[in-house]
């Protein structure tokens, strides 16, 4: 009777000892319990007419702070984000990051955010607001999205400073390391897309695009519509989002104009027609104007070449660069009252082009290290 006296006060314990153990156990996070920030200020369906006279004033931004159903928690970040409306922020732009429940920009800013977005100059255009809140960066089971906030923006007509776009990916020469930016897209201001020149290794291979170093977010790649020749562009804003498939590369290496046009959201990857060769021709070289002389360079990359010659100082006219040794078209020299160290560079296609002006010759003879670059039109001369 002892016996099993013993034991049922023995169940009853261990019993009780699970009891406290679950009692002790760590609370859990729960959304449902938990309020997701809200925006406060500018107020909902506010009105906007941005100028250029006060392009300096300052935008703010606030909204309460996002509660957690958990005490002691870490620091919560927040990422507020803009978009147009009605789009589900599928190709949201962050204006912040931040552990902070306000923030101010200016009205230039803003407005080239808004241009970049696709909103015409001097018509109004809705856009959506909102906060992205969590705890922990490195995973999304504590996201929490604010309601959206509608405002109505007017942005004045102005070039929008265009923010840096890289291209990264195996398929380049720098790999899939996002912490390198020589491979920098330039913005054309005129069509109002990205384009890069760049040797591409092949079939087989992958590239993307990225405007952050050292971070994989925001983003663009592609979706399975994508080709190495052309496609959609897919838009990862933050972490948050799902990693887009990347661009697949020509089946054969050599060098591409790859086109990136953010506003319509598409790409184009077309066989460059860049020049591969180039020679330094002119009195101040040793080719003098022989073209069949020409100084053959070094290509360093697409549309960059480069050569360390002696330049003389007696010349009086300078030196011009030719794509073709012996002929003399195509060719590339500058404009009138150009300078010898650096300046921009002008292209003569055919032989029935008007003929450049040579880059001056140096004022002392000795050794220069001579630079091109037929994609930004600009050339550089520096003494060894």
């Amino acid at each position: 009777m002892k016996k099993i006296a013993f034991i049922i006060i023995t169940i009853i314990g261990l019993g009780l000892f699970s009891s406290c153990e679950k009692a002790t156990q760590d609370p859990v996070l729960d959304l449902s319990k938990s309020t997701a920030a809200s925006l406060t200020s500018p107020a909902d369906n506010s009105q906007f007419v941005f100028t250029e006279e006060i392009q300096d004033t300052l935008i703010t931004f606030k909204w309460n702070a996002a509660v957690y159903n958990l005490d002691n928690l870490e620091k919560i970040l927040y990422s507020l984000q803009i978009d147009l409306a009605d789009s589900s922020f599928k190709n949201a732009k962050e204006l912040v990051s931040t552990d902070e429940t306000s923030f101010s920009m200016t009205v230039k800013s803003l407005n080239n955010t808004l241009i970049t977005l696709g909103i015409a100059p001097e018509i109004p255009g809705n856009v959506e607001i909102r906060v992205v809140s969590r705890f922990n960066t490195s995973s999304t089971y504590s996201v929490l999205n604010s309601g959206k906030l509608v405002l109505t923006v007017t942005p004045y007509d102005a070039a929008p400073t265009a923010p840096p776009l890289y291209l990264i990916g195996d398929g380049t020469s720098i790999g899939w390391n996002n912490n390198n930016t020589t491979l920098q897209f330039a913005f054309d201001n005129d069509l109002k897309v990205y384009k890069i020149v760049a040797t591409l290794s092949g079939g087989g291979k992958w590239i993307k695009a990225f405007e952050v170093p050292g971070q994989w977010a925001p983003q663009w790649g592609t979706d399975a519509t994508g080709t190495s020749t052309g496609g959609p562009l897919v838009y990862r804003p933050t972490e948050d989002v799902p990693d887009p498939p990347a661009i697949p590369t020509p089946a054969e290496p050599g060098d591409y104009l790859i086109v990136f046009d953010l506003i319509n959201k598409v790409y184009t990857v077309t066989p460059s027609t860049i020049a591969q060769t180039m020679h330094i021709i002119g009195d101040a070289t040793e080719a003098g104007w022989t073209a069949t002389a020409a100084i053959p360079m070094e290509k360093i990359a697409p549309g960059k070449f480069q050569l360390i010659a002696n330049l003389n100082a007696s010349a009086t006219e300078g030196f011009k660069f030719l794509v073709n040794q012996g002929a003399w078209a195509p060719m590339y020299g500058t404009v009138e009252g150009a300078a010898f160290g650096n300046g921009v560079l002008i292209y003569r296609e055919t032989e029935a082009d008007p003929d450049p002006k040579s880059i001056p010759p140096p004022a002392t003879t000795g050794s220069y290290l001579i630079e091109m670059d037929i994609v930004q039109m600009t050339y550089k001369v520096t003494p060894q």
